[in-house]
């Protein structure tokens, strides 16, 4: 055991309230010990541990749930999206845009209480009418509303334990451990922890008592003679120093940063865009017809009212609707429907990398030429290993007489090699509404197995000519995220965004070798 002349005034303070009070909790503790502040407790009670001098007697956790901001607008309103549309369509089916209509919610709230709605089977969806089917009160929404909202309408916080598993269940999906300021609940952990003072405590508190000890040499400890007749507290050089984090770039950045380098490198044209975009350019430039399920309000982020992007100019307006509805002047059929120019100005945000191709068509480009943008891109997805609702791909189009898919191929197996460090890849067919043929391109995870690294093909005519380009375009969007997992050796895309800086920090990133793939 450490000598007692090492102890420092802040264990001599923590020893000599446990010996006086006995066993305590941390709280007991910081608020009525003289320890100057919980800080001053937390190390402390760490370095008593550490030598035995304090002993750990019990320890427990209690999980309490509070509202999130989106909770608390809720309580504000008197009602849940959920559970408000259940109790409308009590009064009849409906359609999901008359429910989008009500001013109570945005329409993002609206399509994400419905979603929820459609996966717990309480509605179901018949074409575009909406059918309930359960009780409009004896839901799990219902007693959600009765459990815990009504428990918090003055605030405070309730037990995560005293809920039902099934409403405990629901708290716990909606609490999510990042972006807590979209948080419906707040799960809080507390930890209730017991510490008691051993023998060797109590023994080393004594003689520490008994000595005066210096822990630092100063001018007034030299001229008045104290320093004779007392013990200094000896240096630890076992003990490791505090850590100094110097600023540098989130790993992450400097991955996206070493891509676009490689990209500016093999001559291509960087294409940038704003993150806010119209249904056009998202969507309708693309040859996606305006029924396509991907612009489901649960794929798509929409955007509200007043919010608008520029509209196209009418002449690229006009032949992209003709080549919807009848083909216009590709050769194709189109897809034999009444294109809404209305719908097509709708704001969203960004969903695919693709828009940012869509524009540079429409801008008379170099032919032949290459361009590539890192976009930054939203869909509604469920959070896992490999799915974040917002990520970025990287885009590239080549455009030029004779390019061909074998150019494309060749493209894909050297991002597969050389930005991913993928040493196993495979292609596969793909079917997306703008390309043909299409392909998929997969990369292999030593952790995850196969996982999609993006699509890719040839732009149909129906995508090349209204936007007046007549030579052929190889075009491709792959997913930088999960690109970035496997050259920074990661096996949770999660990992990318965390706020954790201590993990950020085992990062380690070398962009002069991170192309190589396998992290450093």
């Amino acid at each position: 055991m450490t000598a007692d002349r090492d102890l420092h005034p802040l264990e001599k303070t923590l020893l000599a309230y446990l010996e006086e009070h006995g066993a305590s909790t941390d709280r007991e503790i910081i608020e009525n010990s003289e320890l100057p502040e919980e800080g001053s407790y937390r190390r402390a009670v760490e370095w008593l541990l550490s030598r035995g001098l304090v002993i750990e007697v019990s320890r427990e956790e209690q999980e309490s749930v509070q509202l999130g901001p989106l909770g608390i607008s809720s309580l504000k309103v008197g009602v849940t999206p959920e559970l408000a549309i259940l109790r409308r369509l009590a009064h009849g089916a409906g359609t999901l845009q008359e429910i989008q209509e009500d001013a109570t919610f945005d329409r993002g709230r609206w399509g994400s209480g419905f979603g929820a709605l459609l996966r717990s089977g309480l509605v179901r969806k018949d074409g575009d009418l909406v059918h309930l089917e359960a009780d409009a009160e004896d839901n799990p929404y219902g007693k959600l509303w009765d459990q815990v909202y009504r428990v918090l309408e003055d605030g405070g916080e309730i037990d995560l334990g005293s809920l039902s598993d099934e409403i405990a269940a629901i708290v716990r999906e909606r609490s999510p451990k990042r972006g807590r300021d979209r948080a419906e609940f707040v799960v809080v952990t507390l930890i209730t922890r017991t510490v008691a003072v051993t023998d060797e405590g109590l023994e080393a508190l004594k003689r520490a008592r008994e000595t005066v000890t210096i822990g630092a040499i100063t001018p007034g400890v030299l001229a008045d003679g104290e320093w004779r007749n007392a013990a200094f507290r000896r240096y630890s050089l076992d003990m490791p120093p505090s850590q100094i984090h110097t600023g540098r770039l989130h790993p992450y950045r400097q991955f996206l940063d070493t891509v676009r380098k490689r990209f500016v490198a093999l001559g291509f044209t960087e294409m940038r865009g704003s993150l806010a975009e119209s249904e056009f350019w998202n969507n309708d430039a693309l040859f996606m017809p305006q029924f396509h399920p991907a612009r489901d309000i649960h794929d798509v982020y929409y955007l509200e009212e007043g919010c608008s992007v520029p509209p196209p100019p009418s002449h690229l307006e006009e032949s992209v609707a003709a080549a919807h509805e009848n083909g216009g002047d590709t050769g194709g059929r189109g897809w034999g429907y009444s294109f809404s120019l209305r719908q097509s100005l709708q704001a969203i945000m960004r969903s695919q990398g693709t828009a940012l191709s869509a524009r540079t068509l429409a801008s008379d480009p170099e032919i032949p030429g290459k361009y590539f943008g890192i976009a930054r891109c939203f869909r509604y997805d469920q959070v896992d290993s490999t799915h974040l609702p917002d990520f970025f791909q990287v885009e590239g189009i080549v455009l030029g007489e004779g390019i061909n898919l074998r150019h494309l191929m060749g493209l894909l197996a050297m991002f597969a090699s050389e930005i991913a460090g993928a040493s196993d890849y495979k292609f596969l067919p793909g079917y997306f509404p703008f390309t043909e043929p299409s392909v998929e391109m997969h990369i292999h995870h030593p952790v995850l197995g196969w996982v999609e690294g993006g699509g890719a093909g040839l732009f149909r005519p129906e995508v090349r000519l209204p936007l007046g380009i007549d030579v052929p375009v190889i075009a491709w969007g792959l997913g930088l995220d999960r690109m970035a997992m496997l050259a920074m050796g990661l096996d949770d895309i999660r990992d990318l965004v965390t706020p954790d800086l201590s993990r950020l920090r085992t990062m380690r990133v070398r962009p002069d070798s991170l192309l190589k793939g396998g992290g450093e």
